[in-house]
């Protein structure tokens, strides 16, 4: 489950030997660009010279295009890792994929409506009784605070009983979305009334995978919410910084705890959710934890039959701006809300009081280990009063740890387009027109010659007299698939060290000299 980078919560974790052969074989890689800054490495051994017939096709020097003209599309590779745990991401023909374990279990949590900015350093801030709504406020909000302060570091962040400033200022408020500072670009937003299932997938700063993420964060495909995703609030940018959806392969799975029958809690069965029954929606996103970057993976879902899944607090000001426009609001959270099982019926989402499955002993570093088994701030975990996500989040829409499992083999197609979309990938997407010319070696083809073929006087019907040039015509043009080259923004973002990961790290072998 989470693996929290910071220096103040969590100890180093225990150093373990690594053999000379390890030490070598890191140091002459940089882990944190694995291309080389050349994500079309696959081409740098060919160049085309004056004297080579396929400059036609290809032009000179190093070709970035196919025989058909289709422009070569990067390619590039990362991973990440939390307690020692890897997953491996790569973007080739602009499909993205996340390979890891399967079934790594999920925590729940719940959006409020609400955004939560910090007071920037050295900043004037408002008083302790301020009306955050008030207009003569405003000014201040917009230029005081943040949900996201990447120059501050770690230090941009500020604990909930760090609420004031030495001198009485608000350290941190809670603005609902329709907040003025937000400019009504949230005013027709759905009601948020769903929960998302989340777990850490990164580092902080997620160093080995910048490359690829800040290429896949940048594509048309990525920033695209479902209408799930939505009712999660995934697309309140200013708590989630980057979206990608993303899709499982066709054997991978979601999978809920639903218990041995006649046993205790502690006895554990999971089966899979039918997905054709329980509405599923799947994410990799970017969200300030501490005040730096990490990624996580989500699921958002909602039965079809039911509202199990669905709450919103009937107090506050998110209840208040949206009460009147959201019909059937479900003021009451499910405490163990039901799932479809691909083997029939239903299973309701039992919880497990420890931190997850495949954290046996994280109390031998410092740790915790314990499930916090509320919603709300993560803040001094491993303190038993602690949230077990973001301030932003419901504290009574418990995080039912573990009681959702889903396996780490995920796709997205960054361009936006399926591939059984039958126009794309046409051979004739590099030229622009229906109707593309072939140049031939002319002459008859297809005349049979093996003896038994001529003594018994059979002859091939698709024989014919291929002319030097032909030409085919297309039942439609498609552009080729293409991208964007991101512009990649590397302020305050670091390689983590022993103090900031729960795996040990030779610092020197991690950055270029």
């Amino acid at each position: 489950m989470n693996q929290i980078a910071f220096k103040k919560l969590i100890p180093l974790c225990v150093t373990l030997a690594l053999s000379s052969v390890a030490i070598q074989a890191a140091e002459s890689i940089d882990l944190t660009d694995l291309t080389n800054s050349d994500p079309f490495f696959y081409t740098s051994d060919q160049r085309i010279k004056p004297d080579n017939n396929q400059k036609e096709l290809l032009g000179l020097g190093r070709p970035n295009k196919t025989h058909s003209q289709i422009p070569h599309l990067p390619f590039y590779m990362g991973y990440m890792n939390t307690n020692s745990t890897y997953r491996f991401v790569n973007v080739a023909e602009q499909v993205f994929t996340m390979i890891g374990e399967g079934k790594h279990g999920l925590w729940r949590i719940q959006e409020n409506g609400t955004v939560r900015e910090y007071l920037r350093k050295d900043a004037k801030g408002l008083a302790k009784n301020a009306d955050i709504m008030a207009k003569e406020n405003l000014n201040v909000i917009e230029q005081n605070y943040s949900a996201f302060l990447p120059d501050e570091s770690w230090s941009g962040y500020k604990y909930p009983d760090e609420q004031y400033s030495k001198d009485g200022k608000l350290n941190y408020i809670d603005l609902p979305i329709t907040h003025p500072k937000y400019k009504n670009k949230y005013a027709e937003h759905a009601a948020i009334d769903l929960p998302n299932w989340y777990c850490t997938m990164s580092e902080n700063d997620y160093p080995y995978a910048q490359k690829a993420m800040g290429f896949a964060f940048n594509q048309k495909g990525a920033n695209q919410i479902g209408p799930l995703g939505k009712r999660a609030g995934l697309d309140v940018n200013e708590n989630y910084t980057k979206v990608l959806r993303v899709n499982h392969f066709p054997d991978a799975k979601s999978w809920v705890n639903v218990g041995q029958e006649g046993k205790d809690n502690l006895h554990v069965k999971w089966e899979a959710v039918d997905t054709a029954k329980t509405n599923a929606e799947y994410y990799l996103v970017e969200r300030p934890f501490f005040n730096k970057p990490y990624l996580f993976v989500l699921a958002v879902f909602d039965n079809k039959d039911n509202s199990d899944h669905q709450y919103i607090r009937p107090d506050g000001a998110y209840y208040q701006s949206i009460k009147n426009k959201a019909a059937n609001i479900k003021t009451s959270v499910t405490a163990q809300p039901s799932f479809h099982l691909e083997k029939g019926g239903t299973g309701k989402a039992i919880g497990l009081p420890i931190f997850g499955v495949h954290h046996p002993n994280r109390a031998s570093y410092g740790a915790g280990g314990a499930c916090p088994l509320k919603g709300g701030d993560w803040g001094r975990y491993p303190n038993t009063n602690s949230g077990s996500g973001w301030p932003t989040n419901y504290e009574e829409v418990t995080p039912l740890c573990d009681s959702v499992l889903v396996d780490i083999k995920f796709y997205s197609n960054l361009d936006g387009k399926d591939w059984n979309d039958s126009a794309k990938y046409l051979a004739n997407a590099g030229v622009g027109t229906k109707s593309v010319n072939y140049k031939l070696q002319p002459g008859q083809y297809g005349v049979f010659t093996d003896p038994y073929n001529t003594k018994n006087g059979k002859t091939n019907a698709e024989s014919k007299s291929v002319p030097a040039e032909l030409e085919i015509t297309y039942p439609s043009v498609e552009p080729p698939v293409s991208y964007v080259i991101p512009t990649t923004k590397v302020a305050g973002r670091m390689v983590p060290s022993e103090a900031t990961t729960c795996r040990p790290v030779i610092q020197a072998s991690l950055t270029k000299e």
